[in-house]
């Protein structure tokens, strides 16, 4: 069956190649430049901010299923883009305006896929028709965004958005039985299980594009998702932080979280010996990504609590 719809997205290859010409055929600077900032909202650094920023100053619980919605689809993505590995468009007609490094395969598109599942979710927790409305044109936007910037197949964008609805359905449907039963269970038995699976989804992820085992994107996701879930189990108990305040007391809240865990994301790198081994690099990515996830979820906190930037309600 796999191979099957493999062979299938491959055989449309051709047409979304003509789909990519075409749509670059109205390139202007102007026009590249509203791409190039639709697609920043599928990236790294946005999900980042914005993760944090719910967490933070506008909703706790909201905060963590984001983050939950957002994580498991971008490795969910990643599982199923190196099932099919399916490559990128490499017609020597289309300019690749923003760069995939390193490349990764094209099938479904993260971008389109982690669209839905963030602002649909967040859509979804508003229950309001212009947050709908709002949510649909960004998706769109940074899946054709994706296609005009020449780094997916039209059928890759598509695939993303039909993946991301069908894994938002069953998030909202499961998450909240998921939290029920783990509220009646022990805090070690949460903690295991926050340390554990992250751990497993690492090791089970297929090899990148390069033939590199364990796969550094995985490595990412699933070290952000083990500091993040260690971080919300423990805040409640040591902190219980509170996200309400004046306007300038939220943004500064979160203008001091950002620079911390960036101190913790990128910090790192100024003192990791270069030239190391595959191995060696690759858990040494997946431990910064767990500190940066574990200081937005509990340091933070704990440090906007002892500067007088939040109120504890513990």
């Amino acid at each position: 069956m796999i191979e099957w719809l493999r062979l299938w997205l491959l055989s449309l290859e051709p047409w979304g190649t003509e789909v990519i010409v075409w749509a670059q055929a109205w390139s202007t600077p102007f026009v590249d430049r509203v791409f190039n900032v639709a697609a920043f909202l599928g990236d790294e650094e946005f999900f980042l901010v914005l993760l944090p920023l719910v967490y933070w100053s506008v909703n706790k619980k909201a905060g963590r299923w984001l983050a939950f919605s957002l994580l498991g689809s971008t490795y969910i993505n990643s599982v199923i883009k190196h099932v099919f590995m399916i490559l990128r468009p490499d017609d020597p007609r289309i300019l690749v305006m923003r760069p995939v490094d390193p490349p990764s395969p094209c099938f479904p598109s993260g971008h389109a896929q982690s669209g839905v599942a963030m602002w649909g979710f967040l859509a979804s927790w508003l229950r309001r028709g212009w947050a709908w409305a709002a949510a649909i044109a960004i998706i769109l936007v940074v899946g054709v965004s994706r296609v005009y910037l020449g780094v997916h197949y039209p059928s890759s964008v598509i695939g993303g958005w039909l993946l991301g609805a069908v894994y938002l359905w069953l998030f909202l449907l499961l998450a909240p039985r998921a939290e029920r039963w783990l509220a009646g269970q022990p805090l070690s038995l949460k903690l295991a299980l926050a340390i554990v699976l992250p751990i497993a989804g690492l090791l089970l992820h297929r090899a990148d594009l390069r033939g590199l085992y364990p796969a550094p994107d995985a490595a990412a996701v699933t070290g952000t998702l083990l500091g993040m879930s260690v971080g919300f189990l423990l805040e409640p108990r040591w902190i219980g932080f509170r996200v309400d305040g004046p306007w300038w007391q939220r943004l500064l809240r979160v203008v001091v979280g950002l620079i911390v865990v960036a101190v913790f994301w990128q910090g790192p790198k100024l003192f990791l010996p270069a030239g190391m081994g595959h191995g060696l690099a690759t858990a040494a990515r997946f431990v910064r990504y767990a500190a940066a996830g574990l200081a937005a979820t509990l340091l933070v906190p704990w440090l906007a609590v002892r500067t007088r930037l939040a109120s504890s309600g513990a």
